[in-house]
């Protein structure tokens, strides 16, 4: 863990910095082929900073499969952080998000860093892939023996493509090759699903989109 923790600052800095430069020379440059050629190395940027990031984090939730730290958590108060994290990312793309929560705690035991790094996957998910002037909307419930996360969202949708191709690692859909991502979100939440013997379902959305859904055991 500490590993995985000092390679994601050494990673992360240089390309932060680099993306700030690029970012100051485009703002500084009238010729076009240049800007062109400064947008080009930003996206780059971008995309390796993600796939970095997520390797990183997949990383990590390999590791804790079989060093996991379970805990009592609140699901509710989980899902509430990690929309309030992402907001700004949605707001930037004029996309809302929409929580339908319990008044009170939904408890579980299970691995912190794990289901975070689940929910954080489908929230992004959902706002990299939603249309403009569209709302993503998640929900949490209990069911008997379990407790439910839905992320639904307004986007692309799956294009036909099953759960089983989708979440095999560095695979993306073909609908979506013009948005910078990893291909490693959907292994993630899917890894974390089965280290908690729990379930990852993610289907059309009726009326356009995709709906997310992660059930997880009470005990």
């Amino acid at each position: 863990e500490t590993f995985i923790a000092e390679a994601a600052h050494h990673i992360r800095t240089p390309l932060a910095t680099l993306r700030t430069q690029a970012e100051v020379a485009l703002r500084s440059s009238d010729d076009e082929p240049t800007r062109l050629r400064l947008r080009a190395m930003i996206r780059a940027v971008d995309d390796s900073a993600r796939s970095a990031s997520q390797l990183l984090d997949h990383a990590a939730v390999v590791y804790r499969t079989d060093q996991r730290t379970e805990e009592t958590l609140d699901l509710v108060a989980l899902a509430r952080n990690i929309a309030d994290a992402f907001a700004p990312a949605a707001e930037m793309q004029d996309v809302s998000i929409a929580l339908d929560l319990p008044d009170r705690p939904v408890l579980l035991v299970a691995d912190r860093l794990l289901l975070e790094s689940a929910l954080r996957n489908l929230v992004d998910n959902a706002v990299k892939y939603s249309r403009p002037e569209t709302q993503i909307d998640i929900s949490v419930r209990s069911e008997p023996g379990q407790v439910v996360v839905e992320v639904a969202d307004r986007g692309r949708g799956l294009n036909g493509a099953a759960l089983k191709d989708l979440s095999a690692r560095f695979t993306r859909g073909a609908n979506v090759v013009d948005v910078v991502g990893s291909g490693l979100g959907l292994t993630i939440v899917h890894d974390v699903a089965r280290a908690q013997n729990g379930r990852f379902d993610l289907t059309e959305r009726e009326g356009g989109g995709a709906c997310a859904v992660l059930s997880l055991p009470l005990a």
